[in-house]
């Protein structure tokens, strides 16, 4: 494929770079993808922001109606766009279909928004006169979309984007683009205006900085790992553009002597197979209170035995690929390092002998503090599980990390629950629950995790900037 969306059409580029996009599954590849060059990146951007100029005129809840005919096309393509996805990416049908529902259900969302995109009045402490706080458009935006998760978080910065009156440069992952160049066809089925939506492959250290650097563009925001989200904010730095950051994580799980057990367990492998573990909010280091210790480890082995990787289109399938070798052969390498530091495998702990990037689920303990598996993200279906004696100093222990997106406790105890819920460092506490993420939420990272967020009204309104405005009636 040798085209790019811009303004409205897909375009031959002049570039010679490309990259070939591997199926994880089977190994093969699905076809090639331009990588813009710089030219490409300049027209995307110049293109967008001619087009908000314009944009941002319409009333926001005309907006609103234009933008929501995307989940009318979604809906009507659902399964041809999971299919997309399940080839470039590897999750199972039935999760690639799920994003897809839960992408609908966040256009909707937050069009419906666009009639509380409320001002306010404040109280002057001068006679006859009026303080007016307005929101308005940020302005030209740009995106850059992980492989994870590439059709919801492509809908987290394009549809708040649009509805709040501004234009979007999308930067799909170079592994996973064309569920994004599928959407862009059905963005050419509405009457979103041409150059609105710019979508353009290419490397981060290319496409990734110019983006970031571009005077033309108001904010950037990025969900990807925190290296490059540095990268980011260092090149946005130049003029002070906004940037909102959604990066990785290393989510403790807590599970107390008073948890439910059954259910603890049942939930951590469920969240941590979710994507083969491929998800930033997903469990990366359990403690597990030492009452209960072996017990648990014997309920999470049984489950974790009973996870079925394989072909994604297969219905007995619940865990699909890693995304490449590269990362692959990463996951493995830090399992070794844990046991060659004294690590036990309770299970799994090696590649799959297999066609495809497949990882067994795997669970390790006998675990320092300072293991590799239990401070760096691994981003893979592996569980590494320590006891703890002392609530307090575990609370403190989960906090003791770079990372502060997610974090999980399991307990039946009021008071556990509630002081877990106060003391836990992170943007997102989950109690006796799995990472849910909801639409209506704030979905933001503390510490090297991220800046700014998405989701629910505060999410929509990183888009937006606020103006205050004192009229004197004297």
């Amino acid at each position: 494929m040798n085209e790019l969306f811009i303004n409205g059409q897909f375009v031959e580029s002049n570039s010679t770079n490309q990259f070939e996009v591997i199926n994880p599954v089977t190994e093969e590849i699905i076809d090639t993808v331009t990588l813009a060059n710089e030219n490409d990146t300049k027209k995307a951007i110049q293109g967008a922001k001619e087009a908000q100029l314009k944009w941002e005129k319409v009333n926001i809840v005309k907006r609103a109606k234009i933008v929501q005919d995307l989940a009318e096309q979604l809906e009507k393509n659902k399964n041809e766009l999971a299919g997309i996805y399940v080839k470039e990416q590897g999750k199972p049908l039935y999760a690639a279909i799920g994003e897809i529902e839960k992408s609908i259900e966040y256009i909707n969302y937050m069009c419906s928004l666009a009639r509380k995109n409320n001002g306010e009045v404040l109280q002057s402490e001068v006679e006859n006169e009026t303080i007016i706080l307005t929101k308005k458009p940020v302005g030209n935006t740009a995106g850059i979309i992980p492989w994870n998760a590439p059709i919801f978080v492509l809908m987290r910065k394009l549809i708040p984007a649009l509805v709040t009156g501004c234009s979007i440069v999308i930067k799909p992952s170079e592994e996973t683009p064309f569920g994004a160049f599928k959407i862009a066809e059905y963005i050419q089925k509405t009457d979103i205006p041409n150059g609105l939506v710019q979508i353009i492959t290419g490397t981060g250290s290319e496409v990734g900085n110019l983006l970031s650097q571009s005077e033309d563009i108001d904010l950037i925001s990025i969900t990807g790992s925190t290296g490059a989200g540095k990268s980011v904010m260092a090149s946005a730095a130049n003029n002070v553009k906004g940037v909102n950051l959604e990066l990785g994580g290393k989510a403790p799980a807590i599970v107390t002597k008073n948890a439910d057990i059954e259910k603890a367990a049942s939930y951590i492998v469920q969240a941590r197979i979710n994507n083969s573990g491929q998800v930033c909010t997903c469990p990366e280091r359990i403690y597990v209170s030492k009452d209960i210790f072996d017990e648990f480890i014997t309920l999470v082995k049984d489950k974790m035995n009973k996870v079925q990787p394989g072909d994604p289109y297969d219905k007995d399938t619940t865990m699909g690929p890693i995304i490449n070798h590269k990362q692959l052969d990463a996951i493995n390498e830090k399992v070794q390092t844990a046991v060659a530091e004294g690590a036990i495998i309770e299970l799994g702990g090696n590649i799959i002998d297999r066609k495809g990037f497949f990882y067994e689920p795997t669970i390790l303990t006998n675990l320092s503090k300072d293991s590799i598996v239990m401070k760096e993200e691994i981003f893979g279906p592996v569980l590494p599980i320590v006891s703890f004696e002392n609530f307090e100093e575990v609370l403190d222990e989960a906090n003791n990390s770079d990372y502060g997106l997610s974090s999980y406790i399991f307990t039946e105890n009021l008071k556990e629950a509630m002081l877990a819920s106060e003391r836990l460092k992170f943007g997102e506490v989950y109690v006796n629950c799995e990472a849910e993420e909801a639409i209506v939420g704030y979905h933001a990272g503390w510490r090297q995790s991220g800046l700014g967020g998405a989701d629910g009204v505060n999410g929509f309104e990183e888009y937006l900037n606020t103006t205050v405005t004192y009229i004197r009636y004297e």
